[in-house]
């Protein structure tokens, strides 16, 4: 786990601040951003490999899918993992979860769920 960084895209600052502190207690390197145009231009300055995007998938503006489609012309080694909290209620964050060759977690997660998900995404095997 050591070396690997993280984008993680939360357009909630509470929550955003709280799993920059959790995954950075586990060791990851953090690149946050408030909302997906954000997160574009802080990974177009990055030059390092970005191992993860962790993305909200309902966000003002630009939404996870786009975002992840969009992030990865930049860095298209970058594995992807959507949260989402809207997936039980929504028909449309469901369709995009179900078309999706990404992975996901619905909110709320457990501290221990989130690593575990984070590692096998970027281990390859959490699609």
């Amino acid at each position: 786990m050591a070396d690997q960084t993280v984008m993680l895209v939360e357009d909630e600052p509470s929550i955003r601040q709280l799993m920059r502190r959790m995954l950075e207690g586990h060791g990851y390197t953090m690149l946050e951003a408030k909302n997906g145009a954000d997160a574009l231009s802080v990974a177009e300055g990055h030059r390092q490999p970005i191992d993860l995007l962790l993305t909200d998938v309902v966000m003002p503006a630009m939404d996870g899918f786009e975002l992840a489609i969009r992030f990865k012309l930049l860095h298209e080694e970058t594995r992807v993992l959507f949260l989402s909290g809207h997936a039980q209620d929504s028909p449309e964050v469901r369709a995009g979860l179900r078309e999706s060759s990404h992975a996901f977690l619905l909110k709320p997660f457990t501290r221990n769920k989130l690593r575990q998900k984070i590692a096998e995404v970027i281990n390859g095997n959490g699609a």
